[in-house]
């Protein structure tokens, strides 16, 4: 469980992961040592899971962005596990969900082009795995994106 200084500490260092341990003890009325150590205990529960830096996709050259809907030719645990490992290791798919209703996963896709999105689903759809179908939804204005969730 956590308490609201847990949530402070979250709440800061999803704005910024590279907080000293003395801003944090301040944020949240504690030593920076003390801080330091619950920190270590939201990464130790899996609370916190990753620390990363958030990259604006267009200014690498990302200029594509889609989300997709797959469906399974068939949803075996086998074909499941497989599109899941997959997802995993696809350097295109910026997000991945395996989820109930219309669809079996929806994905985000970012590419440099619609040429090299259309390679990438001819390759990674059609050649790799059995898909009943996907749609496309191209992204026109990525509204709110930096992954902040409220705790």
């Amino acid at each position: 469980m956590i308490d609201d200084t847990d949530r402070k500490l979250l709440n800061a260092l999803q704005e910024n992961c590279r907080l000293t341990s003395d801003q944090l003890g301040e944020i949240c009325g504690l030593s920076p040592t003390a801080a330091l150590k619950r920190v270590k205990r939201l990464r130790a529960d899996g609370i916190i899971t990753k620390e990363a830096a958030v990259i604006a996709p267009k200014r690498v050259g990302l200029t594509v962005l889609a989300i997709v809907m797959v469906t399974l030719e068939r949803e075996s645990k086998h074909a499941v596990d497989s599109f899941k490992n997959d997802i995993r290791k696809a350097g295109q798919i910026v997000h991945g969900y395996y989820v109930t209703g219309d669809a079996d996963f929806v994905l985000t896709i970012a590419t440099h082009s619609m040429d090299e999105y259309e390679e990438f689903t001819r390759e990674f759809f059609y050649d790799r795995h059995r898909i009943k179908n996907f749609k496309t939804l191209v992204v026109l204005d990525p509204v709110k994106t930096d992954g902040v969730i409220s705790v």
